[in-house]
């Protein structure tokens, strides 16, 4: 094992085309959907987007210099994993050093293996997750926000952007939201705040 030296032109264009890129994605599906889907699995245990973001960050800013791969907390791998079972820290731990163990003992040639892994089973796998996933949305009030929400994924999944669905569904909520003002009510709010200005 050793210290990964990185010049500062690689931080530069790390940032510039693997950071900032990544913020969006990163904030909703990392943070956001993480937190929701906590307080939805898990109501007694509470995890805040402080210390979500803090770990995903410590993380990486370790890992980077040993060569690790960015990563993130993912709401899809929080789904599966308690789809799985798996609803307990410790159950995270064991997860963990089953994968050290592997990379420890078959390195680079576990590459290999993994690449003779059943597309089949994983697609089966996948599919409970994004189950699970889904059934989170059921607590929606409204028609109006599983359209939102539908909207969103769409936009998000057609443009590949999480950003472009994400700035698609805030504009259709407000959208939504003006459509039910009063205008007349809401003219007569303004001009009395003018009037007691003026006095």
């Amino acid at each position: 094992m050793r210290v990964v030296h990185i010049s500062r032109e690689a931080w530069k264009q790390g940032f510039i085309k693997g950071a900032v890129p990544q913020i969006p994605l990163s904030v909703l599906n990392s943070v956001v959907a993480v937190c929701k889907l906590t307080r939805d699995l898990f109501p007694e245990k509470e995890a805040s987007a402080t210390s979500v973001s803090v770990t995903m960050g410590a993380m990486n800013l370790v890992g980077c210099w040993f060569g690790a791969m960015p990563c993130c907390h993912g709401a899809g791998g929080l789904a599966g994993q308690y789809r799985f079972g798996g609803r307990s820290g410790a159950s995270v731990v064991f997860l963990a050093m089953g994968k050290l163990a592997l990379g420890l003992v078959f390195g680079n040639s576990f590459v290999t293996i993994l690449g003779e892994f059943p597309i089949g089973i994983l697609g089966v796998m996948l599919l409970f997750s994004g189950v699970e996933l889904a059934m989170a949305s059921r607590d929606m009030g409204s028609k109006e926000e599983s359209f939102v929400m539908l909207v969103c994924a769409g936009v998000s999944l057609t443009g590949s952007s999480a950003a472009l669905g994400f700035i698609a569904g805030v504009v259709l909520h407000l959208l939504l939201r003006l459509r039910e003002v009063d205008c007349g009510e809401l003219v007569g709010r303004l001009r009395a705040r003018r009037y007691t200005w003026l006095l």
